[in-house]
């Protein structure tokens, strides 16, 4: 068996998880970490270098044997990706002085999902976790994104966006200014707040994480699947919202037909995916949506793959990978 390892790393605001395989598409093991965005916050550096530290080291271990080294400073990766939530600014230099690589990349999660979600294939992805954004490749090699402005200005359809929206009609409807809705108790008791007050304090002051607002967002699409009318218009409208993301950015590329994959947690909720469904035909008819093929980590360790010189992609190394993902 080849020496050649490669590394494909996922970094996101609830986890990190890293994969590492041989250069014949055999997954030798997988590892998970803590949170790695946020970097330009107090103690962000330290995250972000201890949840990559603790994911290849998680893998390293797993892989055991075959790999025969278990101390993330002592392996040398034939190449390396580190896919990471936000901007890669800070984060590349902080990634270089943990991670030895003949060839090491670090960028923006949405390649890496893409790249996973197609095989390496144009195409179109979008992800809806804690945030959102658009993202897509055409053949060429030109590339376009939308969204992905973040929780003050943009993530619609996200956790984020659901969550926000909800306390915001339930606010509002304290107040009087639209009609009261469930929604306000069904807040303070997944947040086991006395008040909508002591949730806005514990967001904006930084005690409550983003993730952890986020994560209202499946209670919001369970109210909605049981009836409740204004949850169930919020997560119609986040599935409108992310497929609108998904239209225009196969629009600026120019797709005639084109693949459109939908990852992230919003995504495993059947109104949300549903409603990006029928508004995505609606609004890009030639859009064809697909299952994806490989995880965002998966993703991360084709781009190692293709960085090393070895794209465009075989099939027979997809169908190996593809053969190994439950070992």
């Amino acid at each position: 068996m080849s020496k050649d390892f490669y590394l494909g790393v996922d970094g996101g605001q609830s986890h990190t998880e890293a994969v590492i395989a041989d250069r014949d598409g055999n997954i030798l093991g997988r590892g998970r970490g803590g949170p790695s965005n946020h970097v330009d916050q107090p103690g962000g550096r330290e995250r972000l270098q201890s949840a990559i530290v603790d994911s290849v080291t998680n893998a390293l271990r797993a892989a055991g044997s075959v790999v025969e080294i278990s101390s993330i400073d002592k392996i040398l990766f034939a190449a390396a990706h580190c896919a990471m939530t936000g901007e890669a600014e800070f984060k590349e230099e902080v990634i270089a002085s943990i991670l030895r690589a003949r060839h090491l990349g670090v960028g923006h999660d949405a390649p890496a999902a893409l790249a996973g979600a197609t095989g390496g294939e144009p195409g179109v992805v979008v992800i809806a976790g804690t945030g959102s954004v658009a993202y897509g490749e055409d053949r060429s090699g030109q590339s376009v994104r939308a969204g992905g402005w973040g929780y003050l200005f943009g993530d619609e359809g996200s956790g984020f966006g659901i969550a926000k929206e909800s306390l915001r009609r339930a606010m509002f409807g304290q107040d009087g200014l639209r009609e009261p809705t469930p929604l306000r108790e069904l807040a303070l008791g997944y947040f086991n707040c006395p008040d909508l007050q002591a949730i806005e304090v514990a967001v904006v002051c930084g005690r409550m994480t983003r993730d952890y607002f986020a994560s209202f967002a499946k209670e919001v699409h369970r109210a909605a699947l049981e009836g409740e009318e204004s949850a169930r218009e919020i997560i119609m409208e986040a599935g409108r919202s992310l497929a609108a993301l998904a239209a225009v950015v196969a629009k600026r590329l120019s797709f005639t037909e084109v693949c459109v994959a939908a990852v992230g947690g919003v995504f495993s909720g059947k109104l949300v995916r549903d409603a990006f469904r029928v508004a995505l035909e609606e609004q890009s008819p030639s859009a064809r949506i697909i299952a994806p093929r490989f995880d965002p980590a998966m993703g991360a360790l084709l781009l190692a793959y293709r960085a090393a010189g070895r794209g465009p992609l075989p099939e027979g190394l997809l169908s190996n990978l593809a053969k190994n993902i439950g070992n």
